[in-house]
């Protein structure tokens, strides 16, 4: 399951990134020269990554930086790498974008030496902690994390400095549909809206409530509200509710803490039927392990 080499590699990394491009990190001392390892780059020679996690740079705000470069220069360098045609950016691409409209030819730069999957993993990282991604941004970036470097969800959370719940509602918003996903996406929707409509099934009444949410502009409560008004409606008569005892009510409590995720059961003691949720191939993974437990105690 989980490599653990993995795991400690990468939390090295981001460690080691993060002490490189942290806003502590000055391009000029306080004579004005450039710092030890930071490098004046030709702009046209840098290039983006193409595996930028961030999609959406705010023309406004990238303006006010470019505003403040003029004014004062670029006072954290990029971090680069070296490519046959240039250099790709690692981290920056904000500063980069803003220095292009400001019309410098010149940029301040650490160079580095990475791989294509460090550079992959350092731009997630470095957007995660800035929190420069919208929800869908950071849930697709998360789960690219925990995939491409085979780790659980505990493990990426102390990496990237989040909790694990955290780390677990950001994925959930995954299993919206597309439609919703990019409501999300553009914010017409906020993350609280998208944590309770994960909750919601069918899709079809996920996105009848989205579409409800932005062209009524609910809140999170009102939202809220909708969805227990809907289920009130769709209550099972009062004669055909069979009583569950208190001891089973226990049982399902304690397979939701065993399994850390959502278990639902309809029916009683005597027919029914138990679903055991999972939203992340982490959450599957772990399932797969404590059932694989149980099979060798046998």
């Amino acid at each position: 399951m989980a490599n653990s080499r993995l795991g400690r590699g990468f939390a090295a990394l981001i460690s080691d990134m993060r002490e490189i491009d942290s806003p502590e990190i000055a391009t000029y001392d306080e004579k004005g020269a450039l710092n030890k390892g930071v490098n004046e780059v030709e702009i046209d020679r840098i290039h983006a990554n193409p595996h930028q996690p961030r999609k959406t740079f705010h023309e406004e705000s990238l303006r006010e930086l470019a505003d403040s470069i003029t004014a004062h220069g670029v006072l954290q360098p990029l971090v680069l790498t070296k490519r046959e045609d240039g250099y790709q950016i690692v981290a920056g691409e904000r500063r980069f974008r803003a220095a292009k409209m400001a019309g410098l030819s010149l940029v301040p730069a650490i160079i580095k030496e990475l791989s294509e999957q460090e550079i992959r993993e350092i731009a997630l990282v470095e957007n995660l902690q800035r929190e420069d991604l919208n929800p869908m941004e950071e849930s697709e970036a998360l789960y690219h994390l925990l995939t491409e470097n085979n780790l659980t969800q505990e493990a990426l959370a102390r990496a990237i400095g989040k909790s694990r719940p955290a780390v677990a509602n950001a994925l959930r918003l995954l299993t919206l549909p597309v439609q919703v996903q990019a409501m999300v996406r553009d914010l017409s929707l906020s993350t609280g809206h998208a944590k309770v409509l994960v909750s919601v099934k069918p899709a079809e009444v996920q996105i009848a409530l989205a579409n409800e949410v932005v062209e009524k502009k609910w809140s999170v409560r009102e939202l809220e509200l909708r969805i227990a008004e809907l289920q009130r409606e769709k209550k099972v008569p009062a004669e055909r509710v069979k009583s569950v005892s208190p001891e089973f009510r226990a049982f399902i409590a304690d397979m939701q803490r065993v399994f850390g995720t959502k278990v639902r059961a309809t029916g009683n003691e005597h027919k029914g039927k138990i679903v055991i949720d999972y939203y992340t191939p982490d959450d599957l993974r772990r399932i797969y392990d404590l059932i694989d437990r149980l099979k060798e105690e046998e």
